[in-house]
């Protein structure tokens, strides 16, 4: 539908205030897509050591700067060589604050990896998550404040999910107890009836749950 300024000039001050309000929330929604996109992107091993503009929160009060920079630093394989991650992002549900300054979303990814630890013969890998995140505005550019990749299933191509689970790649290796810890913690297990969560936000996730740092909203449902 067309817009004309006369349309405009016939909203009241609230009216026009509000149209001003979803707007912005649109701009967001899809700054927000975009910055989630380059991040799964450069998640690709092909793209680790080149110049890249930076994705995460980095100083701010409520994000382990120190942390994030430690695991950069950490190799989790001896060579890039037959490794490949590819996680493209699906069914975005994203809700901004009123204030446009933080925003909440979960995205499905359906993944296929080249997984070579330690120099062995790279393994055919089939991978589903969920990733849950908090995003907020720093210097006029949204930035990610929260949310690691929550695998669903990661198993080897032949092997399939029911009779194969691999372990989230780190050095040294996790036990299953750490990964279920970790980034499997809401993995498919055949002896255990999966949660649904991480939730995606609800329309009220920032009257119900106004701090940013508050991880509840992806639980909200099995609360009631």
């Amino acid at each position: 539908m067309r817009v004309t300024k006369e349309d405009l000039d016939l909203l009241s001050e609230e009216e026009f205030l509000q149209a001003e309000k979803t707007v912005d929330k649109l701009i967001a929604v899809w700054e927000i897509r975009n910055l989630r996109g380059r991040a799964a992107i450069f998640h690709d091993d092909q793209h680790i050591g080149q110049p890249r503009k930076e994705l995460k929160a980095m100083g701010h009060p409520a994000f382990d700067t120190e942390g994030e920079t430690a695991f950069r630093m950490k190799p989790v394989v001896d060579s890039l060589e037959g490794n490949m991650l590819i996680h493209p992002l699906t069914t975005p549900v994203i809700e901004v604050n009123d204030g446009c300054t933080a925003a909440r979303g979960v995205w499905w990814s359906l993944g296929i990896e080249g997984l070579s630890k330690f120099r062995e013969t790279p393994m055919a890998i089939l991978s589903l998550g969920m990733v849950p995140g908090t995003h907020v505005k720093m210097d006029g550019e949204w930035r990610i404040l929260a949310g690691n990749w929550q695998r669903t299933t990661k198993n080897e191509y032949h092997a399939g999910w029911i009779d194969d689970m691999q372990v989230t790649n780190t050095r040294p290796p996790l036990t299953k107890e750490q990964d279920r810890n970790f980034l499997g913690r809401y993995a498919y297990q055949k002896d255990e009836v999966r949660r649904p969560v991480p939730q995606p936000p609800q329309k009220d996730t920032w009257q119900e749950y106004p701090d940013p740092t508050d991880p509840s909203w992806q639980f909200c449902l099995l609360e009631e």
